[in-house]
Formats: C-alpha cells, sequence, structure tokens
C-alpha cells in the first residue's frame, strides 16, 4: 500500500487529507443523526397522542426531556404560545432555521471533498503523463521502463481519486436525504401544533 502512495507523487498528500477529512465527517454524521433518529421513535408517538388530547403541558414536558431538532421547535413555539399565532410561527421559524444548520453541519464540507478529489485525481493524471514525456523525450527511448513511473503516477492518482470522491458523494446524498426528512418532520408537527392553537 505504501508503495503505491509514493508511486502516486506528491498529489497523494492531500488526497489522504481528503480521505481522512471525509471519513472522520462521516463517522460523526452517522452518530449524530442516529440519534436523532432513536430520539424522534420515542417522542413522535408521545406528541401524537399528546397533540390528539390537545395536552399542551405534556408535549412541553416531553420537550424538556428530550434534546432533538424537532423538540428545540416545538419548545420554542410553546414558550411563545400566549403570544398571536404570527409571532409563534416566526419563533418556531427562526429556531427551525438555526436546527437546519446543525443538521446540516459539514455536509458542505463533504460536498467539496467529493468535488476535489476527483479534480486532484485528474491533476495526478495530467502530471503523471507529463512526467512520462518528458522521461522520453530526455532520453528518445519509448520503452515501458522509461514511462512505466510517469503513467503509475497518472493511474494511481486517478484511482485515489475516485476511490475517496465516490463513497463521499454517496454519503452525502444519504446525509442529506436524511436532513430533509428531519425538516419535514418538524415542518409537519410545527403546523400542527400552530392548527390546534
Amino acid at each position: 500500500m505504501w508503495n503505491y502512495f509514493v508511486k502516486g507523487g506528491p498529489l497523494m498528500y492531500p488526497l489522504l487529507l481528503c480521505s481522512v477529512l471525509s471519513l472522520a465527517i462521516i463517522v460523526e454524521r452517522i452518530i449524530y443523526y442516529f440519534k436523532i433518529g432513536k430520539k424522534n421513535r420515542i417522542i413522535i408517538p408521545k406528541i401524537d397522542s399528546a397533540l390528539e388530547h390537545r395536552d399542551w403541558f405534556t408535549i412541553k414536558e416531553i420537550c424538556q426531556t428530550y434534546s432533538s431538532p424537532l423538540t428545540h421547535v416545538l419548545l420554542s413555539g410553546l414558550e411563545r404560545f400566549a403570544d398571536k399565532k404570527e409571532t409563534i410561527e416566526e419563533t418556531m421559524e427562526s429556531t427551525g432555521l438555526l436546527e437546519v444548520v446543525h443538521l446540516e453541519k459539514y455536509l458542505p464540507v463533504l460536498a467539496t471533498i467529493a468535488s476535489i478529489s476527483t479534480l486532484l485525481g485528474f491533476t495526478g493524471t495530467v502530471t503523471g503523463m507529463i512526467r512520462a514525456f518528458q522521461a522520453i523525450a530526455e532520453t528518445g527511448v519509448s520503452s515501458p521502463a522509461i514511462v512505466g513511473g510517469g503513467i503509475a503516477e497518472a493511474l494511481i492518482t486517478t484511482a485515489a481519486g475516485l476511490f475517496i470522491a465516490v463513497p463521499t458523494t454517496v454519503f452525502y446524498h444519504y446525509f442529506t436525504h436524511w436532513v430533509d426528512s428531519f425538516v419535514l418532520e418538524i415542518e409537519k408537527y410545527s403546523h400542527r401544533l400552530l392548527k390546534l392553537r
């Protein structure tokens, strides 16, 4: 493995950094989203029951007990429940926007890593081919032994870039879908709460 890394040339170092960052973000986001999903599976049936009985006290108690984006938004509305409906809606919207920021944390970084990894891989292809042609120009010989180093660099960096970019892109889209589902739940229960006001 180290042999391939060395043959890939200097661009393997930024590619290594991209892979480490991508892996760290993917692990962190999986844990974060899994925790939210687990809490929501407990919270939602309780909130459904409380909403059916118009039991604001129980809903507030649930929101204070369980910390999640959904409960933060609902609690912000419940704390202003004595105010006008428009004020409650504005409060929940502003809290919701803050929660979306937390939910989408690091996702732009993942998208950037996917793009950069691909571009670094293609840059390695170009620099590798330049090296191969330089070797031919300097020696006047086009034997595999002469051009092999440059071609190896070109292929290794391209492969490394794609190995990083493909799973990073997959997880980025998976996380985006996860965020969308959380946001839909927040919107759904915010509207239900406002309708019963």
